[in-house]
């Protein structure tokens, strides 16, 4: 039952996330693998995939995984989406800025998702039709106060020009709102969820850094918006969510006059 794959997926949150503690905390320290210019795994990084996989394998073995690290191997139309450490930067320097995503896709949409920031000691886990939860306590995005400075969450990669995002930045500014950065989604995603921000967005993001984070906002009653997922599942797409407190993100984000340069 979908019920006990939420359980499933936080106890094995919890299980991968000490496990990257233990590995970075060895005295012989991290090795690290370059899959392309500012993109890089480390051993951390591939041990949590496999551990994630072979809980998954044993626990659910009719249903497919999708991961940063080893992509896809079974069914999509019910597959688990994985990013073992987002953030991977972050993690090896010592920050703690990073966690563990574990999502569920059904074939129609993003139906639960757990993200895991063990270094914050945060947990947040949510469900279709069950709410979302950070530290067990239930997410209500009507408790954002509506005097607060809005923040939004984005993300940054080198597949968007950095003229994009500067200027996504002076429009947030003139917007009267103001703008973080982490490194790494899961953050921006639990972010949203725990009230540091009202929204996350990236252009070019991964389906595996998002698909936990998209599950939890949707239960909680927030918005989301992404690509078709059959593209989402091959290749990086436009992705935003928020809390519903901004009527007019989606507008500040991308501009009608932007869309098509973009």
């Amino acid at each position: 039952m979908t019920a006990d794959r939420l359980g499933f997926a936080v106890s094995l949150a919890r299980k991968a996330g000490a496990l990257a503690q233990s590995m970075r905390d060895q005295a012989e320290g991290l090795d690290y693998t370059i899959k392309a210019p500012e993109d890089y795994a480390t051993d951390a990084d591939y041990a949590v995939e496999a551990l994630i996989r072979q809980r998954i394998a044993e626990t659910y073995p009719e249903d497919g995984v999708l991961g940063e690290e080893e992509g896809l191997q079974g069914r999509v139309d019910g597959c688990w989406i994985v990013d073992p450490i987002d953030g991977t930067t972050n993690f090896s320097r010592g920050m703690d800025d990073w966690g563990i995503s574990i999502g569920y896709f059904n074939g129609t949409s993003f139906e639960l998702g757990v993200i895991y920031a063990p270094d914050k000691n945060l947990m947040a886990s949510g469900q279709a039709g069950r709410g979302s939860f950070v530290k067990g306590k239930p997410v209500d995005f009507g408790m954002v106060h509506p005097d607060q400075v809005r923040l939004v969450s984005l993300g940054y990669s080198d597949r968007q020009p950095m003229h994009e995002y500067t200027d996504r930045i002076a429009r947030i500014r003139e917007a009267g709102m103001d703008h973080r950065r982490h490194g790494a989604a899961t953050i921006g995603f639990i972010g949203i969820l725990s009230g540091w921000f009202d929204a996350y967005y990236e252009r070019a993001l991964n389906i595996w850094d998002a698909a936990a984070g998209l599950a939890m906002i949707n239960a909680a009653g927030g918005v989301i918006e992404h690509g078709p997922i059959q593209t989402f599942v091959k290749e990086p797409v436009r992705v935003l969510a928020h809390n519903g407190r901004i009527p007019n993100i989606a507008r500040i984000m991308d501009p009608p006059h932007s869309q098509a340069a973009e």
